[in-house]
Parts: C-alpha cells; sequence; structure tokens
C-alpha cells in the first residue's frame, strides 16, 4: 500500500509540471468558454484546467491500479472513465 501511495504522489509531481500541449489544450478551453488571453483571471483558468487534467489521469492510474488482472478493467469496479 505504502508502495501505491508513494507511486502516486510522484505521478502527481511529476503531472505537476504541464506539457505544451497541456497549456495549449488548457487555453483553447478557456477561449471556447468565453475567458480571453486579457481578461485578468485567464491564467487561473488556465490552472483550473490543468489540474483537473491531472486529476482525471491520476483517478485513471487509481482505478488501474485496483484490477491490475482484469481484461476489461472498467466492468470490474463499474468505473468505465478508460
Amino acid at each position: 500500500m505504502k508502495q501505491i501511495l508513494a507511486i502516486a504522489l510522484v505521478a502527481a509531481a511529476v503531472g505537476a509540471c504541464a506539457t505544451e500541449s497541456q497549456r495549449l489544450a488548457a487555453v483553447r478551453t478557456c477561449e471556447s468558454v468565453g475567458v480571453t488571453k486579457s481578461d485578468p483571471y485567464f491564467e487561473t483558468c488556465i490552472q483550473a484546467n490543468r489540474l483537473q487534467s491531472n486529476q482525471a489521469s491520476l483517478e485513471v492510474t487509481y482505478h488501474r491500479a485496483l484490477n491490475p488482472t482484469y481484461e476489461k478493467r472498467g466492468i470490474a469496479h463499474q468505473w468505465h472513465g478508460y
């Protein structure tokens, strides 16, 4: 269990450093909802999108760790996020 937590923390630390493609996706998402680069809270919108993406990745990793032996992992715990 400690190993899983350590791996999750490392993944979170690495995932906190967003790639350029992740930033571009966040910019597009913010602009699609009407937040432009001239808005004072544009960087906040980008950061929120990055965090949401990282959370989704961690959740998928967590659920895959719960079902390491199943061929169709989504069926085992009724979670279909991947």
